[in-house]
């Protein structure tokens, strides 16, 4: 597993930027206890959104700083909005689109989170493994010269995933399970261009 260290104040002249992502939602046919219920109690204002933090360019790509043309390849940071009433958790996971390698899977994310910080894991949440072996976010790496676009994707789970969930289970049954899990989804979608040799 690598070890990334937040260098004070590598991010702070990024300046945030958010946007409103497309956001889905499912009906739950069956019914929700009351503690996941009372995970979530505030009442929704709009769509459920995931939105960008820092880490992204004025245009909505992702900084070098986030990708593996940097030694730190942070993570980044996300907003969320509007999170559905009865909600248990929340998950997150990112997805190349051009070659459907998964990149980030976490889960564990409490139903009250505004969003994550860039390289930072939130308490109570956990990383689980990725197509490129590791059980962290490892960020985007198109071939040289070339643009990639990359899938963040928010759920909101009726129930929390079990806590040995994804220790020998393959990244895209972990996918598929949060997709079956979720009442709800929000997405953005952020390119990346790698400078050519």
């Amino acid at each position: 597993m690598k070890h990334r260290f937040l260098v004070s104040g590598a991010l702070a002249l990024v300046a945030p930027l958010t946007t409103t992502a497309c956001s889905s939602s499912s009906p739950s046919t069956s019914a929700q206890s009351p503690s996941a219920v009372s995970r979530a109690t505030a009442v929704p204002t709009g769509p459920f959104a995931l939105g960008r933090g820092q880490g992204f360019d004025a245009s909505g790509a992702f900084l070098s700083l986030m990708t593996c043309d940097s030694p730190h390849d942070y993570s980044p940071a996300l907003t969320f909005k509007n999170v559905p009433v009865g909600t248990a958790e929340l998950a997150l996971s990112m997805v190349d689109l051009d070659n459907h390698k998964i990149h980030w899977l976490q889960v564990g994310l409490p139903a009250t989170a505004s969003g994550t910080k860039a390289h930072t894991l939130t308490p109570g949440a956990r990383e689980l493994l990725n197509d490129l072996g590791e059980a962290t976010y490892d960020g985007p790496c198109p071939p040289a010269g070339q643009t990639h676009r990359y899938q963040l994707t928010l759920y909101a789970l009726r129930t929390p995933l079990p806590a040995s969930f994804g220790r020998d289970t393959s990244p895209s049954q972990i996918l598929k399970e949060l997709r079956s899990h979720a009442d709800a989804t929000a997405v953005l979608v952020a390119p990346y261009t790698r400078k050519g040799p």
